[in-house]
């Protein structure tokens, strides 16, 4: 298998969750796919499944891996929460993509491996997944290269403190390095719940960014 596209995604996304994404999620892969524009709203109730939207961002990735200077998918996803405990169920869900691409059962996953790893530059580390929050030991591994693809998920008072260059348990030294990666970034940021129907904001920042 050599080449990677929208239609790929519900083959990707069964693969590695054992169902069937929402219409709705394979409507937006295809759009961003195709056009490599995320909306800027994804407004949608609660239990719609807006947390696959680091499927969808890590499919993309991999569907622009080989596309040199005119990748339009950033390296680095960073989803953005205001709960420790969503925070949590949010990272488990990235390590489970990062298992399924360790152990491919599936050739489109296994494709999704490969093509990752042609920007990691290391079969063994296709995507990496980082927490980001407090009350829990602190992971640094992410960042050891600004060329890994990374999902990172974190609470805002730690990404707030390392884009205003003071990140919460990192040297001054590397103040700017946590800043840089911090900023270069597909965000996506959980906002307030808003309406009687339980909706809430998701939106996506700095989605220019490589």
């Amino acid at each position: 298998m050599t080449v990677l596209g929208p239609d790929h995604f519900p083959a990707f996304f069964k693969a590695v969750h054992g169902y069937d994404p929402f219409p709705w999620q394979t409507r937006l892969a295809k759009q961003l796919v195709e056009t490599g524009c995320w909306p800027t709203l994804l407004d949608l109730p609660t239990g719609a499944g807006k947390t696959a939207a680091i499927d969808i961002a890590v499919f993309h990735l991999a569907c622009e891996a080989d596309c040199g200077p005119e990748r339009r998918a950033p390296l680095r996803i960073l989803f953005v929460i205001d709960r420790r405990i969503v925070v949590d169920a949010a990272a488990e869900r990235a390590r489970k993509i990062v298992e399924a691409l360790h152990s491919p059962m599936d050739e489109v996953v296994a494709e999704v491996a490969r093509r990752l790893s042609l920007l990691s530059g290391d079969d063994e580390h296709p995507l990496d997944v980082v927490r980001l929050r407090g009350g829990a030991p602190q992971e640094r591994d992410w960042a050891r290269s600004p060329a890994q693809p990374l999902v990172a998920v974190s609470t805002v008072d730690q990404v707030g403190s390392r884009l205003l260059f003071r990140g919460y348990g990192v040297s001054p030294r590397m103040w700017p390095v946590h800043a840089g990666l911090a900023a270069t970034v597909i965000a996506f940021c959980r906002g307030a719940a808003v309406g009687d129907a339980g909706r809430e904001d998701w939106r996506g920042l700095f989605s220019d960014r490589r």
